[in-house]
């Protein structure tokens, strides 16, 4: 039986995993609470545990988990997906998980803002992200992009290793 925490816990959690990387230092670090918000110019960085807690999905909404870098040409094309799919899915979690080395902060946040649509993105704090997505995701298929639709509770409710479309994942999300 999976364990339920509070909204109260499960942000201390979070929050004790993420360290702000930021190109603009007095912008806020992105709330990692059930229903993240994006500030632009930031990123939070996740390490194992962190994503750990992201992919749990302790919340009541489903989420949609997009790893993805931006030098990856499919990845970049999906970016229109999620921010047309997020405006219509006000009730779905997305976050975007950036796979590029540590240093790369930077250019994904110049990326991100102007194609990142202020959905809640996130850094791996891992110079091995292969390493980490293989212990963290089942059956990582050292790719990318994936895309994750998870139920609360984290269970895959629906995945796609490699490109995906509006229709493709708008049918993951029907009820």
């Amino acid at each position: 039986m999976r364990a339920r925490y509070d909204n109260g816990v499960l942000l201390l959690l979070l929050l004790a995993c993420a360290r702000p990387q930021s190109a603009l230092p007095s912008s806020p670090l992105p709330a990692l609470n059930v229903d993240p918000v994006a500030s632009p110019g930031t990123l939070a960085s996740l390490d194992e545990a962190g994503l750990a807690a992201l992919l749990a999905n302790p919340g009541q909404a489903r989420m949609v988990v997009n790893f993805w870098a931006t030098w990856c040409g499919p990845c970049v094309r999906e970016m229109d997906v999620f921010r047309a799919v997020a405006g219509e899915h006000p009730d779905v979690r997305f976050a975007l998980v950036n796979v590029e080395s540590r240093g790369s902060s930077a250019s994904v946040l110049r990326f991100l803002s102007a194609e990142g649509g202020g959905l809640p993105a996130f850094n791996l704090d891992t110079d091995d992200a292969s390493g980490l997505l293989s212990r963290a995701v089942p059956d990582w298929p050292d790719i990318i992009p994936v895309t994750l639709v998870l139920d609360p509770g984290g269970a895959i409710r629906a995945r796609f290793d490699g490109a995906l479309d509006a229709p493709a994942l708008r049918a993951a999300l029907a009820p």
